[in-house]
């Protein structure tokens, strides 16, 4: 009987060292073990008490509604002012409920789940299971469920949070990103049909391989429309040569479609105008009608926008070729190498009258099998490779001599690969035209 004292006495008062007297240890045992049991007692209470104060400063400072669930019939044991404000039940009204009575009737499948849920994975978060109010209302919530110990026994401690405001906010800028959605796309199927006008207004293949023979054109928008087109048009005098042009406009998309329509407009018109003999006449009376057609308004804005172009007559029976550029080149290769023939260093419609000075014609006589290049620059400026550089025009002359020996056909393949593979995941810079055409 002393031995047990001794070991209740030490473990519960935490004191091993034995009493003083033999005489009176029943009488002190019998304290002491009292003495233990009341310092376990209140010890357990101050546990709990504090655990319930932590509870308490939790619930009392948070508007979100906190309710504890008995885990065994679901009954709740403790709610904040925010369940009261959420459901609209005074606090012991609450204390009469279940966590069951809170949700639709034909619920009750669904919140016994997520009870059991919680309990097995102690915590669980979920926002598809509302909440009714007194007054019938549903209530849409989000919902934090764990595992907690109160007074000594485990309970479910939900928070819940009302989403009403954020369901509406939610569906409101789904109805807004539908609409941006279908006025994105009546907008790309508006550019879509201006793709159908651009592509129509373009020269035909059977067109370009009667008057020009072996050839292929190359020709990549960045947008579905493009500020670079090709044109073509008969002999300006007689005996002269076919008349080719690779135009580039400012801007991709549709401003430079737009640009585009312009141009092609004005060129279409200036065949049969008198004194247009050569394509330094093209170059020149094009810089004077885009000058005139976009700034008629003199008290208006001035429209800087213009263009680069390429412009050849060739006579295919003669070889001759005669070329003019405005910020334009061209390339001739013969017996492995790369011949750059330059135009003029100004665009189209943009210098003012007194730094205008009138395009250049250069003659060339090219040989049987020499190929000619006409191009705009998006493919020497398209970012990509390892080091994600521009592609640069020594690249591109270097790649144009590895290919020349190939058909058209093939080289125009062999291209658009080159461009894929260099451009990568890059977004592609601008519109890219090349024309290519074998003597």
């Amino acid at each position: 009987m002393n031995a047990i004292l001794y070991i209740i006495i030490g473990f519960l008062s935490g004191n091993a060292s034995p009493p003083m007297s033999t005489g009176t240890i029943d009488l002190i045992g019998i304290a002491a073990v009292l003495a233990g049991i009341i310092i376990w007692l209140l010890r357990k209470y101050i546990k709990m008490n504090k655990r319930i104060i932590g509870f308490q400063h939790i619930f009392n400072h948070t508007n979100d509604a906190l309710i504890l669930i008995d885990i065994v019939d679901g009954k709740i044991v403790y709610a904040n002012e925010g369940s009261v404000k959420l459901l609209g039940y005074k606090v012991d009204q609450l204390y009469k409920k279940t966590i069951f009575d809170l949700h639709e009737r034909d619920q009750l499948a669904r919140s016994s789940e997520i009870i059991a849920r919680v309990y097995e994975e102690k915590g669980l978060i979920y926002s598809d299971l509302p909440f009714v109010n007194a007054a019938g209302e549903k209530i849409a919530v989000e919902c934090s469920a764990r595992v907690e110990d109160f007074d000594g026994k485990p309970v479910i401690f939900v928070s819940a949070r009302d989403i009403r405001e954020r369901l509406k906010m939610q569906q409101q800028i789904q109805m807004q990103n539908a609409i941006i959605e279908q006025k994105n796309k009546d907008l790309i199927d508006s550019i879509t049909y201006a793709e159908n006008i651009q592509h129509a207004i373009l020269p035909s293949d059977a067109a370009m391989q009667k008057d020009f023979g072996d050839l292929f054109v190359l020709y990549l928008p960045k947008d579905i429309v493009s500020g670079d087109f090709f044109w073509i048009a008969p002999p300006l005098t007689p005996g002269g040569g076919s008349i080719i042009a690779a135009v580039d406009c400012t801007g991709h998309g549709v401003p430079g479609a737009f640009m585009s329509l312009v141009g092609s407009t004005i060129l279409n018109q200036m065949t049969n105008m008198p004194g247009i003999n050569t394509p330094a006449d093209i170059i020149n009376c094009l810089h004077r009608e885009i000058i005139g057609t976009l700034n008629k308004k003199k008290d208006e804005i001035v429209i800087n926008d213009g263009m680069d172009i390429s412009v050849c007559a060739i006579n295919r029976e003669s070889r001759k070729i005669i070329f003019a550029g405005a910020n334009h080149e061209l390339y001739l290769i013969r017996n492995g190498e790369v011949e750059i023939v330059k135009g003029d260093k100004q665009a189209i419609g943009i210098q003012s009258a007194e730094n205008f000075k009138p395009y250049n014609n250069r003659d060339i006589q090219a040989e049987k099998g020499d190929v000619i290049y006409m191009f705009t620059d998006g493919f020497e400026d398209q970012f990509g490779g390892e080091k994600n550089k521009k592609y640069r025009a020594s690249r591109f002359r270097e790649f144009l001599l590895t290919i020349r020996n190939k058909p058209m056909t093939l080289q125009k393949d062999m291209l658009q690969k080159e461009f894929v593979s260099w451009k990568g995941a890059n977004e592609q810079v601008d519109d890219v035209l090349i024309i290519g055409i074998r003597m």
